[in-house]
């Protein structure tokens, strides 16, 4: 692991100085998790801010019959399990790996003091909790004014953004994008097989084609 790259890429540590990034590094621990690893657990005493050089993570809150939904998938250069560094030290979501992956764990009372030390890294955090919360609103509103179609169209179209930017994206599961969209996974299957009627994506073989982008993008405004 570089950590130097990864620092220069993590979006509140890359206008750090140097002496900042030194300080939080000097008691991190690097770690290789495995695929269905679980890293942290809703509820459990937080003990560590992570950051993610290779891999990706996904964070989810379980409901109380136990359906799984994604609030975020983490992939390289971002980071998961932060707020806590701030408030009551428990974990506020489950975060597992998707694949094997490399992340650099900090402490949490380590970062409490480098914040103290050095209030840009304090104001930096800041920033990107404003940011996550920008996008929690984002997903409360998609969850509340639109529907499983409409989330589902907006989903495939986001998915297929991020395949252009990294083709070797693992595609997501049925499962996952019910998760993902706040519904179960016969309702994500009967969506698709509507898209396909319509003509708006090829579905063969658990591979998804986006034949109409203009047609799904109006679905995703349902």
């Amino acid at each position: 692991m570089d950590r130097n790259v990864l620092f220069a890429h993590v979006s509140f540590t890359r206008d750090l100085s140097p002496t900042i990034i030194a300080a939080l590094s000097s008691h991190a621990n690097e770690q290789t998790v495995e695929r269905g690893q679980i890293i942290t657990l809703e509820g459990d005493p937080a003990v560590a801010m992570y950051l993610v050089y290779s891999g990706r993570i996904k964070v989810v809150r379980h409901s109380i019959e136990g359906r799984e939904h994604i609030l975020h998938v983490v992939e390289a250069y971002d980071h998961f399990n932060t707020v806590p560094m701030f408030r009551e030290a428990r974990c506020p979501a489950t975060s597992e790996a998707l694949v094997t992956s490399q992340l650099l764990a900090i402490p949490r009372e380590h970062i409490r003091q480098v914040a103290q030390q050095h209030p840009e890294l304090a104001l930096a955090m800041l920033g990107e909790f404003a940011n996550r919360l920008h996008n929690l609103v984002g997903l409360i509103e998609n969850l509340a004014l639109h529907t499983v179609n409409g989330r589902l169209a907006r989903l495939l179209l986001q998915q297929a953004a991020l395949a252009e930017q990294n083709p070797n994206l693992a595609p997501l599961t049925q499962a996952e994008m019910a998760a993902h969209i706040g519904s179960v996974r016969e309702m994500v299957g009967r969506a698709l097989k509507a898209f396909d009627a319509q003509g708006l994506i090829r579905l063969e073989r658990g591979i998804i084609e986006i034949i109409d982008p203009q047609g799904l993008a109006a679905q995703a405004e349902l």
